[in-house]
Order: C-alpha cells, then structure tokens, then sequence
C-alpha cells in the first residue's frame, strides 16, 4: 500500500484516540468552568491543548488519503465543509434561538425575530460567534456561550493550506514546507512573544496546531519509511512531550511528539469497540462546554458528579448530532467519492 493511503487501514486505533480526545477536552473544561485552573502540562499548556493536539495530528493524518479521493481542491473543500458545517449549523441554531431565547430579558417573540439573533446564528455557522447577551452571564464563567469553537477556523485554514499545496503536488516534499513553516513560525512566535488573530484564528496556535495538522500528513505519506522503527520513533515522541527544558521547546518537540505518539500507538493498535462503527467525537467537542456551564451552574456544583452528568449529556448530543445530521452527509461524501475512483472499503470519512 502506497504512503498516500495507508493511514486509512482499519487495523488501527484512531477512532479510540478521538474520542479520547473530546472527553479529556471536558475534563480540562470542567475546572476552568467551575472557576479553578485548569490542569497545566508542564512548562506548556493545559490537557484541553494536548487533546486538542491530538484531533489536529489525527486529521492531518487523513488528508493526503483524503484528497487523492476527491481527486481536486473544490471537491477536497467541499467534503470538508460537508463534515463541518451540518452539525456546527444546528448547533448555533439551539445556541442563538433555543439558549438565546431561555436566557433572553426581554420579550422572547421579539428576540427570535431579531435581526441580531439572525446575525449571530449566521456568525456561529461560520465559528466567528459572539457573546449573546444573558446567555450565561452570571455564571461561575460567565458570557462564555461554547469555548471550544475557537479551534474551527484554525483548523479550516490547515484544511485550505494542504488542500492548496496537494493542489500543486502530492509529494510529501510539499506537506514538509508545510510542516518546516509550521515549525519556523511556532518557534519564532514563542520566542518573541508576538502574534495576532485574524477572522478568529490566533497565529500562535495556527502554527503550533499546524506542526500537529502537517506533522500527520507527513507521517502518513511516510508512513512505509518509519513503520518498521516506530518504537524508536515512538521513544523520540515521549522524548519530545516529557524530556524538554522549557516552553520554547515543548512548543515545538512536545507538540510534534504528541503527533508521533499519535500515529505510531494508532497504527500499532486495533480496537473493535468504535473503530469504524461510528464517530460522535466531533458533536461531544461542539456540544460539550455549553452543557457543561448549565450542569455546573443550574444542577450541581459538584465537581465530580457534574462532569459524569456532563460525559452522559454530551455523549448524547454527540450520537443524535452524528445519527440525525453528521452520518446522512457523510453518506454523501461516500457518494460523491464513488463518482471519482474506486471507494476504499470499509474506510469512514475522517474529521
């Protein structure tokens, strides 16, 4: 099996790791919501970051496969936006018209059918959301209506640029510029202490989540070279995430060791539990900090009990968002890749 695509054998265990992910992200949430700090990886960043690292580092892991089924950069996007965009979509909507309208001080006929409820849904389709107002606002942390959306556009813009530069050439020499600029700006960056936002996207966490985002793919398009080393490999990822001096360095090793961890554990391992049977990870990240803020503050302060109660509500939301409106636009995906070559059996639309 040819580099390309052999990140998408089903003996692996990404799938597990994926929901891993999306529960320690309500883990690390739960402190920072009930008004505490937030578990700290050393000289780094809190485990929301490290989970969040281990999404970006799965789905680069995907993309080259991913494109050369789409077989072009419009149809590549479009098989993007059509994993983003249906739960986001519903998800503002509960967010602007049901969240907003509860919590709302004035006549809820009248903010429904508010030009500013219509913006702010628009603006949450497209993760560039605002504060509604009342919304959360005497809570423990308060007008924080869904912290964790601020990841989608970062990981659109990694999207746009691999898509872009495959569109060149499906070389892995074009995923490693990517990957060597990820690398240059992180370590820059974190050095000077400069950086800026633009449409919602911080440019610090850009190139750090891009080092996780290129780092995959590149491993993936490589995948024949390093697999018969991946111990070793691997003992240069743990290396890389627990052996480092300071910020500088965690910044950069400590993020490309979790994209190693990543990939070596993933294709060292089979589970049989989720792999390939379904993927509710991405609706239990979306769903998951507002039904944390409304367990936390309006059924219980106890930190423990909140954050089981919290796990069931969000794996629910995450199966009915993957049941009723993820898995029919994944059909289509399916669909459209059948259209273009052969489908690969047995392989699920990745994130």
């Amino acid at each position: 099996m040819s580099g390309e695509n052999q990140g998408n054998d089903r003996g692996n265990s990404y799938d597990l790791m994926r929901h891993f992910a999306a529960v320690l992200v309500l883990y690390s949430h739960q402190f920072a919501l009930h008004g505490k700090v937030e578990p700290i990886y050393p000289f780094w960043d809190t485990y929301g970051f490290v989970a969040v690292a281990i999404f970006f580092s799965i789905s680069g892991y995907f993309m080259p496969a991913s494109f050369k089924r789409s077989g072009n950069f419009i149809e590549f996007s479009k098989r993007r936006l059509r994993r983003l965009l249906p739960a986001m979509v519903v998800c503002s909507f509960l967010m602007t018209y049901v969240l907003g309208a509860i919590y709302t001080s004035g006549p809820k006929w009248d903010y429904l059918t508010s030009n500013f409820a219509l913006v702010t849904f628009l603006k949450y389709s497209i993760f560039s959301g605002p504060a509604i107002p009342r919304v959360f606002a005497n809570y423990i942390y308060p007008n924080a209506v869904n912290g964790s959306l601020w990841t989608l556009p970062v990981e659109c813009v990694c999207y746009i640029a691999i898509g872009v530069a495959l569109s060149f050439s499906q070389s892995w020499k074009v995923i490693l510029a990517l990957f060597a600029g990820s690398i240059l700006g992180t370590a820059s960056l974190v050095h000077t202490g400069t950086g800026f936002s633009f449409y919602g996207v911080p440019l610090n966490y850009l190139c750090m989540f891009g080092i996780c985002f290129s780092g995959g793919a590149l491993l993936s398009v490589t995948k024949e070279t390093w697999y018969p080393n991946k111990w070793l490999l691997l003992m240069f990822g743990l290396a890389g995430m627990f052996l480092m001096p300071g910020k500088l360095e965690y910044s950069v090793l400590g993020t490309l060791g979790i994209t190693i961890a990543v990939a070596t554990i993933g294709e060292s391992f089979s589970e049989k539990l989720i792999n390939g049977k379904f993927d509710i990870s991405y609706g239990v990240y979306i769903y998951g900090f507002p039904i944390q803020q409304i367990v936390i503050n309006e059924i219980t302060h106890r930190f423990w009990l909140g954050m089981a109660i919290s796990l069931v509500l969000a794996l629910t939301a995450g199966y009915l968002s993957y049941r009723f409106v993820e898995k029919p636009f994944l059909r289509k995906n399916h669909r459209t890749q059948s259209s273009y070559n052969a489908p690969v059996v047995g392989v699920p639309e990745p994130d």
